[in-house]
């Protein structure tokens, strides 16, 4: 997986709220322990301000970011396009342009990415990514790929970089176009839904 770039400036209010969490629990550790009288050894240092920063930000990224009530709440909007997605390219590599079927699968989680997207000829890889939210037609995903063809793949192809950018409609459908290298010169349709 990679980072992902977005326009969100939910990132930026997380992490704010992660600290004041942190400083609070940090502080709440102090006074238990205060009032027990544990005294902690002078090599083992009680999970700190930075220790819950840490451990609080690792469960955020990986599991509360999905949460459906901080959806519904603003505090993030990037969506969760985690799964396997199916469709087709239209490809205009073939005259007249052939529909090929493509299962896309992406790994996400709230700072990085990783989008496979496999055709019966080749296996395309992200290498960046990013999430526009503020987009007048809707949530766009757009990734620069790498692109292997398979084992018994056309004549015609070989490894290329290109270009996609999808946009998330209200029917859970990926739908945009790709574009490759000036090598291959090459474009298309994808239209991908969630199963």
């Amino acid at each position: 997986m990679h980072p992902y770039a977005t326009d969100s400036k939910e990132r930026e209010n997380v992490l704010f709220y992660i600290a004041v969490l942190s400083i609070f629990i940090s502080w709440i550790l102090h006074n238990v322990l205060n009032v027990v009288h544990l005294s902690i050894p002078w090599w083992f240092d009680a999970p700190s301000v930075a220790g819950f920063y840490g451990l609080f930000y690792f469960i955020f990224n990986k599991y509360t970011w999905k949460w459906l009530m901080l959806r519904k709440l603003g505090v993030v909007k990037v969506p969760n396009l985690n799964g396997t997605w199916k469709g087709y390219v239209v490809s205009s590599f073939d005259e007249p342009p052939n529909k090929y079927e493509a299962t896309l699968v992406i790994l996400q989680n709230w700072t990085q990415i990783s989008i496979i997207l496999k055709t019966q000829n080749s296996k395309s890889t992200s290498l960046i990514a990013g999430i526009l939210i503020d987009n007048p037609e809707g949530t766009m995903l757009t990734y620069e790929y790498l692109n292997e063809p398979l084992p018994f793949a056309n004549d015609g192809m070989h490894i290329h970089k290109g270009t996609t950018n999808l946009i998330l409609n209200e029917k859970n459908v990926l739908e945009g176009e790709y574009y490759t290298g000036r090598d291959r010169a090459n474009f298309g349709s994808i239209s991908i839904k969630k199963e």
